[in-house]
């Protein structure tokens, strides 16, 4: 069993389960909330020319102050990876938007990060959805940026980019877990 737990350690598994905490916020059916806290950025300033080009839809990053994602709406799960670094999400008022951890690291192959959630699965804002190890993340010479964008081509002329806070990080605004990021008006 020793090498067992070994293996899995090496693969970015723990034996330990550890629970995560949902957050609680306050939500509306239009809207997308911080699935994380930390510095906003524009798409724009990212180093993905497919993200920053706006190719997958309009949202924001996140420079990661902590490690768990947390669902940042009500909805199911759409879509997982095998690598784990990336989930999509269908809201129940139908918006899809895909929430990716770093840049570039699919190629880590699932190593630094634990899905909370199956394809199909309901979730609740604030429910944890995804841990990733931001150390092995940076180890491995890779951005450790979260995107939360939305992707449903029919809504994104409806996209409001609403993510502000009064407090400032070198001139990004920082955001908390729950605080507003998108309004979709159908």
């Amino acid at each position: 069993m020793i090498l067992v737990d070994k293996i899995k350690k090496s693969l970015g598994f723990s034996s330990e389960t550890v629970e995560h905490p949902s957050a609680t916020f306050a939500t509306r059916p239009d809207s997308i909330y911080a699935p994380i806290s930390g510095v906003l950025v524009e798409l724009s300033e990212i180093d993905d020319d497919s993200i920053s080009s706006g190719l997958f839809g309009r949202g924001y990053g996140i420079v990661p102050v902590g490690n768990v994602i947390y669902a940042p709406a009500n909805g199911r799960i759409a879509a997982t990876t095998v690598s784990n670094h990336s989930i999509g999400l269908r809201t129940d008022n139908g918006i899809e938007l895909i929430i990716h951890v770093g840049i570039d690291t699919v190629k880590m192959e699932g190593k630094g990060f634990n899905r909370l959630v199956e394809s199909e699965q309901e979730v609740k804002a604030g429910q944890p959805i995804l841990v990733f190890d931001d150390d092995a993340i940076k180890a491995a010479g890779y951005d450790d940026v979260v995107t939360v964008i939305v992707t449903s081509p029919s809504l994104l002329d409806k996209v409001k980019l609403v993510g502000q806070s009064n407090t400032l990080f070198a001139d990004h605004p920082l955001v908390k877990i729950g605080d507003p990021l998108v309004v979709v008006k159908a």
